[in-house]
């Protein structure tokens, strides 16, 4: 090129492509791609179409989480904040209950038992600030010194209830008359107890075989040194059965009878009943059956409801060497109060 040339011409050269390749080549990269093919629908898959026609399914099993609660304590103490979910106490200072998470806000709080209740507490001790000297007064609060008497006077009880022990047991005249104390009060409650029960007296009494002096009316004067007497014999043809009949001024209910036995004055010297019959005017029987002792014996009856009357039969004694009779000093009757 020079410079005289009016026209300069420039020429770029192009890239020259690949030359192809060949068909055995094309095949081998086209073996290389994997075919995608279109996706379909699973048979247990719903439709767009069917959604609404699907049946509801099961659900799936879940594992049961384990309890990581911590075990239950069951010690609680006054003040303490009881759970209403698992019952353990807790803190009074806590939100949340220790073992389960639960919200304490609504929570119970323990307290003592009513008999611990009753026992003196011991309060604040409470002093009065001190005078500058920078020593604090040393008096004690009231319920210190409540305590602390309380304290020495069951000391000195039980003193004295261990030297009454020892005194009990090893000294006769002591221990008969602790003995007796403690019968005349059970005495009394038993009185007290037994008052439920109302005095029915007879109107009068009578008896056929009655020795004279000694008749039947005898049952019903309220002494003991006085007393029935009526001839007895068990065995034999003239066997002699003593009988008492008692009437009533009114329909009663008898449910108890006490029974004095014997002679007073002469109890070895007469015959004291063993077995009494007892027949009520409404046909029903009692048979009672006694000790050969003078104190009075008590006997609950049966039977004898609505009645008028009732017949006193001697059906068997505890024989006298003296005399072939029988005598009973006092027959009471009650009626239980509704």
């Amino acid at each position: 090129m020079s410079d005289d040339d009016p026209e300069q011409t420039i020429s770029i050269p192009l890239p020259v492509p690949p030359p192809p390749a060949p068909a055995p080549a094309r095949a081998r990269d086209a073996a290389l791609v994997a075919p995608v093919a279109p996706r379909r629908p699973a048979d247990d898959e719903p439709d767009d179409e069917d959604v609404d026609e699907v049946l509801p399914q099961t659900p799936p099993h879940r594992r049961r989480q384990r309890d990581r609660r911590t075990p239950r304590t069951n010690q609680l103490r006054p003040g303490d904040l009881i759970c209403g979910d698992c019952g353990q106490g807790n803190r009074p200072t806590r939100r949340f209950c220790a073992r389960c998470g639960t919200d304490l806000d609504e929570a119970e709080v323990a307290r003592l038992p009513w008999w611990r209740r009753l026992r003196f507490r011991r309060g604040p001790r409470v002093v009065p600030l001190g005078t500058g000297s920078g020593q604090a007064s040393g008096d004690t609060a009231p319920n210190d010194r409540w305590r602390t008497a309380f304290d020495k006077i069951k000391i000195v009880g039980g003193l004295l209830f261990c030297l009454s022990c020892v005194v009990y047991a090893s000294y006769p005249p002591y221990r008969n008359a602790v003995n007796s104390e403690v019968q005349g009060v059970r005495d009394k409650a038993k009185g007290f107890l037994e008052s439920r029960y109302s005095p029915v007296r007879p109107e009068k009494a009578t008896s056929k075989t009655s020795v004279k002096g000694h008749g039947a009316d005898k049952l019903l004067d309220q002494y003991s040194n006085s007393y029935w007497l009526a001839p007895f014999e068990a065995e034999g043809q003239d066997a002699q059965r003593a009988t008492a009949k008692l009437e009533f001024d009114r329909l009663v209910s008898l449910d108890q009878l006490i029974v004095t036995s014997g002679a007073a004055d002469a109890l070895t010297e007469h015959g004291r009943p063993r077995i009494l019959l007892l027949t009520f005017t409404n046909g029903k029987t009692s048979v009672i059956t006694l000790e050969d002792t003078a104190k009075p014996q008590k006997f609950s009856l049966k039977g004898a409801t609505g009645i008028k009357g009732v017949k006193v039969s001697v059906g068997d004694t505890f024989p006298s060497k003296k005399n072939d009779d029988v005598a009973i000093a006092e027959l009471e009757w009650f009626s239980l109060l509704s």
